[in-house]
């Protein structure tokens, strides 16, 4: 009902819509269209009521709502099937029971609260509510080498949404972090389903730090959030629909074989080309100069002149005060 009420007020664009009138078209007492406008302004929808001329629409929530999402996104696949919960363990974890009930291409699991959502490495990751936790089942037209730049072009997608919604001069830490100020933002997660060889699917998920302090945190992380930066609460629904559409374009575009377009866009948001970093793998240190990444997606380290490579599920990288330890 209270969607049916959104749509109404949505298609009179502004203009007030009387209690009668809604009563009529939803076959409900005046008093109960009453009792659902009071619900929906407690969900943060803005809704001006005006004795004799009823009630319009005027603003939506900040806070994640599925209807309020549905009429943000300009998508033709991702999210379109969109799945929402106020708490779960793992976006992730969730979706990837979902590949085996034959979910489409684009399938969007979203949840304001992950009580064990965790990233790379099974490292932990703390998703209080506020943020945007989210995960993308993916059915790409690409080979398995292809398909593993899509974490790069979600990268990309992330950085250039920070950029586009609040002019932030976000940067991409290698290999799946992007970073503001030098310190992590947001991060991203990609997980193979099944053989590629027989399921080709692909489950991204994605956390953003947003409206919440970074105190928040049980620990302290080298980590910060957009209501840090800002100073102000962001709308959940435009940055998820604006990601979506950001990251729909990178994968069309991957799906049309630009890989040096997405290696140019990835390299133009890094963050410490060409300065000296620290790389440790299986407890060794390796000192030396990023030099940015191959088109498989591994970096690029000069050591005095001799070039090496990393995959990025062997590494950790620090570039002075830029990168804290995780």
């Amino acid at each position: 009902m209270r969607n049916k009420i959104l749509d109404v007020l949505k298609n009179q664009q502004g203009e007030f819509v009387s209690g009668e009138s809604l009563s009529q078209a939803l076959s409900i007492t005046r008093a109960a269209v009453w009792k659902q406008i009071q619900g929906l302004k407690e969900a943060g929808y803005e809704i001006e009521g005006q004795t004799r001329k009823g009630y319009r629409l005027v603003g939506t929530p900040c806070a994640l709502d599925l209807w309020a999402l549905q009429q943000e996104l300009r998508t033709q696949a991702l999210g379109r099937q969109l799945f929402f919960f106020a708490e779960l363990s793992s976006t992730n974890d969730l979706l990837k029971d979902m590949v085996r009930q034959g979910r489409e291409h684009g399938t969007v699991v979203i949840a304001r609260r992950q009580t064990t959502g965790h990233g790379r490495m099974q490292r932990a990751w703390e998703s209080p509510e506020g943020g945007l936790w989210l995960s993308l089942l993916l059915k790409p037209r690409l080979s398995l080498g292809d398909a593993a730049k899509l974490t790069l072009s979600t990268g990309v997608a992330l950085a250039q949404t920070l950029q586009d919604l609040y002019g932030l001069a976000a940067g991409i830490k290698w290999p799946n972090d992007v970073v503001v100020q030098g310190r992590k933002i947001a991060g991203i997660l990609g997980e193979v389903a099944g053989e590629w060889t027989t399921v080709q699917t692909l489950i991204l998920g994605i956390g953003v730090n947003a409206n919440f302090s970074g105190q928040t945190f049980s620990s302290k992380l080298p980590a910060t959030t957009l209501q840090d930066i800002l100073g102000y609460e962001v709308n959940l629904n435009h940055l998820a629909a604006q990601l979506l559409f950001n990251l729909e374009k990178e994968v069309q575009s991957l799906e049309q074989g630009d890989v040096q377009g997405l290696i140019q866009r990835w390299t133009s948001f890094a963050v410490g080309i060409n300065q000296p970093v620290r790389i440790e793998r299986a407890g060794t240190v390796y000192a030396g100069i990023f030099k940015g990444i191959r088109e498989d997606g591994e970096l690029i380290l000069d050591l005095e002149g001799q070039e090496m490579t990393f995959s990025s599920g062997e590494v950790s990288l620090r570039a002075g005060d830029q990168y804290s330890p995780e």
